[in-house]
């Protein structure tokens, strides 16, 4: 039973989170044990409650987390919390309270103790027992109680090294500190003991609290002390430690993206179990190892950087290195940041990726003075007169698009500005209360979703009310009659489905209104630019994209050495293999070696749309076939024509036409261009991909496919780039300019 309710559960919860966040990709996930007692260690902590659920969407296993007793206190979360069967941890910091006087480093001493501190007006004796922990000055220095010698005097076990509570400690006032106690967690050991015996998996976060930090906090040594004790206390445990790194794109925003990457298993080492066993330094040193041998395999799954500004600087310059031209995964995209963190820190000392930083940051502050983002700049690159149609044709679709998505978004506007309220009050709670936190933004994902757990239903259940008494006239509603003694009921829950409904559909066009809106920018730079101001900004980040591209294959291989070699020798077998395609594509010219000179003279020739192609693209952007143009239609109606016989070769055209073709495709508004892999997708559109010519452009075999949807990589500034290379094949971009 117990099995059931934590499924039943954690199936609502992976629906919440699906409804909040537009995506969440998942890597290496077949890599955790199927069977086995497991240890999860999920990092970096940055959005409370949420990162759980991220976790519950895509392990293949049951999880059960490790949560602050003082969160199990809480109405919602210890509700929940309880039904997941999650282990209650009692954290010292919890009972943390503040202490009577001030406490000082000044002595009469000639020769002053680090260890010892003083206090004025204090009462240790009573305060302190040894193994407290003292907490000075807000928290900036911590350190174990080891003796307490008198009311006034104590011995701590680690010396102070920040300055400013050097400073404090060393004025004639003080400063403020406050007592942290020793808890008694054997409670808590013997029940995370007792699940690994069971063969399940429990979930930790060794950082311990959350955090809005771009990089790791130091890891807690908890996580060591369950796997080592576990292990020692059965030596048939075969326990394995699996990190799993959390990647946000925008962690608060509503509708935003995030991806979870899996490590490969860390078995525990006899070795140390032994170690531990022995107690003492030996104890002391088998947790210090395994918690560095976890700290460096979450540093293989997560983004850390020095700082935010650090880490969007990283994420420009991965947008800039595109020496494919194609568009990723958005779990490639993750691990891509990942190797120029990494890159970065090792060589930013470099001259040349100084000065490549130094242009990067220039590039930057222009494109925020013209208020354009990077994954935009492609599309600066048309005449006006086509980005006056385009922008004509997408504003059509941002009215019609925006007028569908308005009933729902005024129905919700409640709901909007009230999570918008709590949240920020929440977050300003919580900053006043943390030492880590900058702004408290890891807080504000959670109440938005707590909130509208709460607010949400009540909405709705007034929203109900009030069509009830607005449908007595009109029961021919959905052509449904109630009957005499269920009448108040059935016009309830019509009216409860009828909102639902209506918000469903409304946050589904109004995200396409926001791409659209959003899309506009470039555009209207465009149509209003005298200075040819987005011709330089291309041949800027031309110019940057080139420099970064080959800076990165020379300094790579010092990094990545088995990387690139691997990579230099795919590099030649895809040249071999695109050498033989063209020669194939040069002996189909009715032997005329003139006839790929002849297919130059036209840009592209599309392939027959046929029932056969729509299922090798699988999905098309509306978007991008809507605003194609006028011009572009008729170019794909006369392709189509000049290929009738071969489309009628394959399969007769269903009745309807061009149109009743694109609009049976089921998912009209995603894109299933790509899988989790970068190159997943040559083999699926190699088949049709031979048939395309081009004129005198650079493009190759090598660069087709690189499609992108409207509606999949603007929401983010930290999206992927923009590449219409493949989609000019088909005319089937609306940001491809005329030549």
């Amino acid at each position: 039973m117990e099995y059931f309710l934590y499924d039943l559960i954690r199936a609502f919860w992976i629906q919440v989170v699906s409804i909040f966040f537009r995506e969440i990709a998942s890597g290496n996930a077949h890599s955790v044990p199927k069977e086995g007692p497991v240890i999860f260690v999920v990092a970096p902590h940055n959005n409370q409650f949420v990162d759980p659920l991220i976790l519950f969407k895509h392990s293949p296993r049951r999880v059960y987390f490790l949560v602050a007793a003082s969160s199990l206190k809480r109405r919602i979360v210890g509700f929940y919390g309880r039904l997941l069967r999650g282990i209650p941890v009692e954290r010292a910091m919890d009972h943390k309270k503040k202490g009577v006087g001030m406490v000082t480093s000044n002595s009469n001493s000639d020769t002053p103790d680090p260890l010892r501190i003083f206090g004025l007006e204090t009462n240790f004796l009573s305060e302190f027992q040894p193994g407290d922990r003292i907490s000075i000055l807000s928290g900036k220095h911590q350190a174990k109680v080891v003796k307490v010698i008198s009311d006034s005097e104590l011995l701590m076990d680690s010396e102070v090294s920040s300055p400013d509570v050097i400073a404090a400690l060393s004025s004639q006032t003080g400063c403020a500190y406050d007592k942290i106690p020793a808890l008694d967690q054997k409670a808590m050991y013997k029940s995370v003991y007792d699940r690994l015996n069971s063969n399940e998996c429990i979930g930790i976060f060794p950082e311990g609290g959350s955090h809005d930090q771009s990089k790791m906090l130091p890891l807690k040594i908890g996580v060591c002390l369950m796997a080592l004790g576990a292990s020692a206390d059965n030596p048939n445990l075969k326990i394995n430690i699996v990190p799993a790194g959390l990647n946000y794109f925008h962690p608060s925003k509503f509708r935003s993206r995030a991806v979870i990457e899996f490590g490969n298993p860390i078995p525990i080492d006899p070795e140390l179990v032994e170690m531990f066993k022995k107690g003492g330094e030996d104890k002391r040193k088998a947790c210090s190892t395994l918690l560095e041998v976890i700290s460096e395999a979450l540093k293989q799954v997560t983004l850390n950087t020095p700082d935010s500004d650090t880490l969007q600087l990283i994420h420009t310059c991965r947008r800039l290195y595109n020496p494919t031209k194609r568009t990723i995964s958005m779990r490639n995209q993750v691990e891509l940041s990942r190797r120029f963190v990494k890159g970065y820190m090792q060589l930013k000392d470099n001259a040349e990726v100084s000065a490549i930083i130094n242009r990067v940051l220039d590039y930057k502050k222009k494109l925020e003075y013209y208020g354009i983002r990077d994954h935009q700049v492609e599309k600066l690159h048309m005449d006006r007169f086509d980005a006056i149609k385009l922008f004509t044709w997408r504003f059509i679709w941002l009215v019609f698009t925006g007028s569908l998505a308005l009933s729902g978004a005024i129905l919700n506007l409640p709901v909007f500005i009230v999570t918008r309220i709590v949240s920020r009050i929440k977050a300003k709670e919580a900053l006043a209360a943390s030492t880590v936190k900058l702004k408290a933004t890891d807080v504000i994902a959670t109440w938005k979703i707590l909130v509208g757990l709460v607010f949400i239903p009540t909405l709705y259940t007034l929203y109900s009310i009030l069509y009830v008494f607005y449908a007595k006239n009109f029961r021919f509603l959905f052509f449904l009659s109630p009957s005499p003694n269920s009448g108040f009921l059935y016009s309830f829950f019509q009216g409860i489905l009828l909102t639902t409904f209506i918000s469903l559909a409304s946050l589904n066009f109004g995200e396409r209104a926001v791409d659209i809106f959003k899309s506009l920018k470039p555009l209207y730079t465009v149509i209003l630019d005298s200075d040819n101001i987005s011709k330089k900004i291309i041949s800027e980040r031309a110019e940057l994209s080139e420099s970064i591209t080959q800076l990165v294959n020379e300094l790579g291989p010092q990094i990545y050495p088995e990387y690139f070699n691997k990579s230099s020798e795919s590099d030649s077998e895809s040249a071999e293999s695109s050498s033989g395609i063209r020669k194939r594509t040069i002996n189909k010219g009715d032997g005329n070696p003139d006839s790929e000179t002849e297919s130059k003279s036209t840009r592209f020739s599309v392939p027959s749309i046929t029932p056969k192609f729509l299922s090798k693209i699988r999905s098309v952007s509306s978007f991008d076939f809507l605003g194609t143009g006028t011009d572009k239609i008729r170019k794909l109606r006369k392709s189509k024509d000049e290929n009738s016989a071969e489309a009628k070769s394959e399969t007769p055209e269903p009745n309807g036409g061009f149109f009743s073709q694109i609009f049976s495709v089921s998912n009209l508004f995603q894109v299933g261009w790509f899988d989790n892999s970068q190159d997943s997708n040559l083999p699926e559109l190699a088949e049709y991909s031979k048939s395309i010519k081009y004129s005198g452009s650079s493009y190759s075999t090598d660069d087709d496919a690189s499609f992108s949807s409207a509606t999949h990589s603007r929401n983010s500034s930290i999206d992927s780039n923009f590449s219409t290379d493949g989609a000019k094949a088909f005319g089937m971009s609306p940001l491809d300019p005329k030549k």
